[in-house]
């Protein structure tokens, strides 16, 4: 990671877990702590966070009821949340996705696990604001991101799995597959899909070997690729994607409801990247349309003096 030093707030009304996940992240900068929602509000408001991990069950202020209230904070509503909870319980993880959560993980904590997800979003982080430096430098054509109408790509060998994934999906986008590596990696090159979904297990090659591959692809930035697993016993293997920035989300097969809640948020997660990344490009170039004219305006004071 970067010079860039992070800022992160921590909410959590149990002080041993506030302890461990300081202790585990360490490495990430600036570290700040609540105990409760209603302190956490008032900290993000003081100093924008760049991450938020967030307790769902707090006395008072739940953590849903904070991210309900963050979201619907226009100076606020940017900064990601990943929920850090005991429930391990689809409902409550596609709630959380539906509030406009980042993401969503489960206690008993594991420090790979808690790394790799911070990290991912970090990283989203830290290319905004490269982004946004290349614009200051007068940079103006924005990277590639996801095409419209919104299309997701499948990558999937196994036809058994590929059906109910398209059933499961198709009211979200455009639904186009491949079933190699080399396969996946052409259509993705020439159709820009919104977000690729990588079997973890392919006939050519690796998911994350392939995740990889198409992380390099300069016509593919910005677009969200996320692994697919039914390994749930293998869950550290894939952090190491996360860690290594190959992949952006880790999915599991066995839960549908959870897995398409991750592509919506994705592919929601697109669209807001979009956003922003329209916004620098205009005030950067009203900044240097500006500019222009105070330069013409003094060049013309100057020939009359």
């Amino acid at each position: 990671m970067a010079a860039y030093k992070f800022k992160l707030l921590i909410v959590d009304d149990d002080v041993a877990t506030v302890r461990i996940m300081s202790d585990m992240l360490s490495d990430y900068g600036e570290r700040r702590f609540a105990l409760s929602g209603e302190m956490g509000l008032l900290l993000a408001r003081q100093s924008t966070p760049d991450l938020i991990l967030l307790d769902a069950s707090m006395p008072g202020m739940t953590g849903f009821d904070f991210c309900e209230i963050l979201k619907a904070d226009a100076e606020l509503a940017k900064i990601p949340v990943i929920f850090v909870t005991s429930h391990d319980a689809p409902a409550l993880e596609i709630d959380a996705f539906r509030l406009g959560a980042s993401d969503y993980v489960t206690k008993p904590l594991n420090a790979t696990q808690l790394r790799a997800r911070v990290e991912t979003q970090l990283r989203k982080r830290l290319k905004m604001l490269n982004q946004s430096e290349r614009f200051r430098a007068g940079s103006f054509l924005p990277p590639t991101l996801g095409a419209l109408p919104d299309n997701i790509l499948i990558i999937e060998s196994d036809p058994a799995k590929l059906g109910p994934l398209h059933d499961l999906l198709h009211d979200l986008g455009r639904c186009t597959s491949a079933t190699t590596g080399a396969e996946g990696f052409e259509r993705a090159r020439h159709s820009l899909p919104t977000v690729i979904l990588v079997n973890a297990e392919l006939p050519d090659t690796t998911g994350p070997q392939l995740c990889a591959t198409l992380k390099r692809e300069p016509r593919l930035e910005g677009v969200p690729i996320l692994l697919m697993t039914e390994d749930a016993n293998n869950d550290t293997d894939y952090e190491q994607a996360l860690l290594k920035g190959v992949a952006d989300s880790v999915l599991k097969y066995a839960q549908p409801t959870v897995l398409k809640a991750r592509v919506k948020n994705a592919i929601a997660s697109v669209h807001a990247d979009q956003k922003r990344i329209g916004a620098m490009r205009e005030y950067w170039l009203a900044v240097e349309k500006a500019g222009r004219g105070g330069k013409r305006k003094n060049g013309e004071d100057d020939g009359q003096e």
